[in-house]
């Protein structure tokens, strides 16, 4: 068994690792939540806008082994929400704190000339850019609505028309 490596880049990817388990945790447990709540629509985006998270753990946590660092990360308690609102809001809160840490991560992994996990960080900050991007709009759609006409318009799932309804 080789030994293992700590480096400033072995240990950001054990952040990065405890980060990204606890926001799994979040969004799944509110997945559920909002399935348990009749939200089929909603629930749908969320599952589509979470299903790339284990493949991401999976590639920090092969970079990390890559680099001969070992897994020694610590995860944080997930926020989770108790009302429609709370969960929105807390998602939204989670994706705008992983921002920084992405891009100072991204800063050290560049410092360390380690463009392999500078990359892999940039990849994944650009898919939580667009996740944020998504919750903003459904928090904002959620005030601007409110939470009956926004539940309405996310009770079902939305289905695209393959064919016109026979005459």
């Amino acid at each position: 068994m080789a030994e293992t490596q700590t480096t400033p880049v072995t240990e950001l990817l054990n952040e990065l690792l405890g980060s990204y388990w606890a926001g799994y945790a979040q969004h799944r447990t509110h997945l559920v939540l909002v399935e348990s709540w009749g939200l089929h629509g909603l629930a749908a985006g969320m599952a589509q806008r979470i299903a790339d998270e284990p493949v991401t753990i999976a590639a920090v946590l092969n970079r990390l082994l890559d680099l001969g660092g070992r897994p020694d990360f610590v995860v944080a308690k997930p926020a989770i929400g108790t009302s429609l609102r709370e969960v929105l809001e807390n998602d939204l809160a989670a994706q705008r704190g992983a921002r920084p840490g992405l891009n100072q991560a991204a800063e050290v992994a560049a410092a360390e000339h380690d463009a392999t996990t500078r990359i892999l960080i940039e990849t994944v900050l650009a898919d939580e850019e667009r996740h944020l991007a998504w919750l903003d709009t459904e928090l904002s759609l959620y005030h601007r609505l409110g939470e009956p006409l926004y539940t309405a318009q996310r009770l079902a799932v939305a289905t695209a028309a393959t064919s016109p309804a026979p005459a």
